[in-house]
């Protein structure tokens, strides 16, 4: 039923129910009259000519004075025209139609200039159509509501049902939820019910929307605010846009079967087809994404991306490819020359991948399938690695080329260090949280940017428990270490681990405490262990058998602040390396390479918020407040 019910709230804010409404509103309402005799003398007089004046009809205050040299056929609707509009280049000019070819639609105030065919459109209130070859609409299109995507698996398993305003929870209910036939059948009934609400019989031109040389536009819905300048071809898709953001689709973009929702960008020669780009996403420069759904504020170039989910705030800027992948959870980044698309085994293109949260392919990176990194968040896999199939479940992890000299394991196993980027690479994990939080601002909840969340203390808990191994050896092997998948790891790498694993258990648990007192001020008089008590689930009580608490509150508040002002230095000095190698190369390091003062400022911040927080809750348990 939750399923249900999330699609029917999805359905009930849609901006296209708007539209349908507006359509039923004005039809009933429209004040229209015949030409008169004059205005149709007029008219052609302007260059203007149709075969059967009497099929026009137009609103009771129009003037023909700004229509010239267009023709008309079919039923056509005309406004009173008034007020100039912008065109591309910010061109001022009067509203009208100017050497244009209209048939069967419904005009309202707005500028079509140089349109060489427009059939079966309503063009809405401040719309610019400028140097549009083809704008058609074939009777009722069902504007991707109900198609299907598959991801992953190319031969199908994992088909999403969609609609224009789709969110990340509805995708990943359909996905990795699975329900009953009956509430299946009602979830597809329920779009197909809308569908029919909204569907209207011609194509949408929105409010102050702009569609300019553009060569075709075919059965497709283009919202308010959409902005559209020389894209090549819009086919069978929904663009949706609105004031505070608008929507931007040009210089040779093919669209195709998709759906962009508010904010999107695509540009620079971008292929969409069969897919979806959520909120705030950025497609460009050649790059190609086929019967993928795109998660919100997602940054694409360059890239190709094929039969995918991809979570919010991933980030491909370079030549890459991803085929196949289940990213729900997203925030990661392919580097240049990723090759995460091994899903073809000779026989069928039926294999799959699913990378974790905040996950980080490097360069020439080779990804054979399947793979599951799922259970391994905030990992790396560095440059030139090929690895092989696998499942892999060490979170903050450093993947890299195995040691040919280590001759008593497979040639093929990499090597890894578990919690290496936690431990040690603290600066890149926290500037991602700062830049996770401008860019998703409003559009990705924060919860889902977290570091130290549920999930990953659950899945760091049993990292942790299993490197606790009955024999002591030089190398590890998935054999003796369940969840190494294609790698193998040094026993200095497993006592790190270990090490940094409780690191990350102990920060957890102080930074779950403290936000507990802050709630309820009475916590602080009681000793920690009784507090464990108002948690809910097993989490923090299987943590504890893994860590000490200390015996009292105040002793928990100095634990918390002597974590955070480790993990802060760690950040803080996160660069310091770079900067002694950098010096050694080049003589200019130091000038050509800036700090990122935002970023160093954003962390200080946080630091200090954190100690004011202890300061405060400190005070309280002294009674000095």
């Amino acid at each position: 039923m939750q399923r249900l019910f999330k699609l029917k709230k999805v359905l009930k804010t849609s901006s296209m129910n708007s539209y349908a409404e507006n359509f039923r509103t004005s039809r009933a309402s429209i004040k229209s009259r015949p030409l008169s005799p004059q205005e149709i003398e007029t008219l052609e007089k302007n260059g203007n000519r149709c075969e059967d004046w009497s099929q026009i009809s137009v609103d009771p205050a129009f003037t023909p004075n700004r229509i010239s040299g267009s023709s008309f056929s079919g039923k056509v609707h005309l406004p009173a025209f008034y007020g100039t509009l912008l065109m591309p280049g910010d061109v001022s000019a009067p509203t009208g139609i100017y050497s244009s070819s209209i048939h069967d639609s419904i005009i309202e105030n707005s500028l079509i200039h140089h349109v060489s065919l427009m059939s079966n459109i309503w063009v809405m209130q401040g719309a610019v159509v400028q140097n549009v070859g083809s704008l058609v609409a074939n009777g009722k299109s069902h504007y991707q509501i109900g198609a299907e995507i598959a991801v992953g698996n190319e031969m199908g398993g994992r088909t999403v049902r969609i609609i224009p305003d789709i969110t990340p929870e509805l995708v990943k209910m359909q996905l990795f939820s699975k329900v009953d036939s009956e509430t299946s059948r009602a979830f597809i009934q329920q779009m197909e019910t809308w569908r029919n609400e909204v569907l209207l019989p011609y194509g949408i031109i929105g409010k102050n929307a702009i569609v300019a040389n553009t060569n075709i536009v075919r059965n497709s819905w283009i919202g308010e605010q959409v902005r559209i300048d020389g894209a090549s071809k819009i086919r069978n898709s929904v663009a949706l846009g609105n004031l505070e953001n608008p929507t931007y689709i040009y210089d040779g973009v093919i669209l195709e079967n998709s759906c962009v929702q508010e904010g999107a960008k695509i540009h620079s020669t971008a292929l969409v087809k069969d897919s979806v780009l959520m909120k705030r996403t950025k497609v460009g420069n050649k790059a190609i994404i086929n019967s993928s759904i795109i998660c919100p504020c997602v940054h694409i170039d360059e890239a190709e991306i094929t039969h995918s989910f991809v979570g919010p705030l991933t980030q491909a800027h370079h030549h890459s490819l991803l085929i196949a992948a289940l990213w729900p959870e997203g925030h990661g980044n392919l580097g240049y020359g990723a090759n995460v698309g091994s899903n073809h085994t000779g026989r069928m293109p039926d294999q799959e991948v699913m990378p974790a949260l905040g996950m980080f392919f490097g360069l020439g990176s080779n990804i054979k399938f399947p793979a599951n990194f799922s259970e391994s968040p905030y990992t790396i896999i560095s440059t030139g690695v090929t690895a092989s199939p696998q499942r892999l479940r060490f979170p903050f992890s450093l993947i890299l080329p195995g040691d040919p000299q280590i001759r008593v394991i497979r040639s093929d196993l990499n090597e890894l260090r578990p919690g290496w980027c936690y431990g040690k690479n603290a600066y890149a994990i926290a500037r991602n949280a700062y830049k996770y939080a401008l860019r998703g601002k409003g559009f990705v909840a924060p919860e889902d940017s977290q570091v130290l969340s549920d999930k990953n203390a659950s899945l760091v808990l049993d990292a942790l428990r299993r490197l606790q191994v009955p024999q002591i050896r030089e190398i590890y092997t998935e054999e003796n270490i369940p969840g190494l998948g294609s790698n193998y790891i040094k026993e200095s790498a497993r006592h790190f681990a270990k090490s940094t694993y409780r690191q990350f258990l102990e920060r957890y648990v102080a930074t779950k405490m403290t936000m507990a007192a802050e709630q309820d001020r009475s916590l602080l008089l009681q000793n920690p262990l009784e507090i464990r008590k108002i948690f809910t689930g097993d989490l923090l009580r299987e943590i504890l058998k893994e860590i000490a608490l200390p015996n009292s509150f105040e002793e928990l508040l100095k634990t918390y602040r002597a974590l955070e002002k480790q993990w802060s230095e760690s950040v803080l000095h996160g660069t310091d390396k770079d900067f002694v190698r950098g010096r050694e190369i080049f003589d200019d390091y130091d000038a050509s390479h800036p700090i990122d003062v935002a970023f160093i400022e954003w962390e200080k911040m946080r630091f200090e918020e954190v100690l004011h927080r202890v300061s405060t809750l400190s005070k309280e348990l002294k009674g000095e407040n």
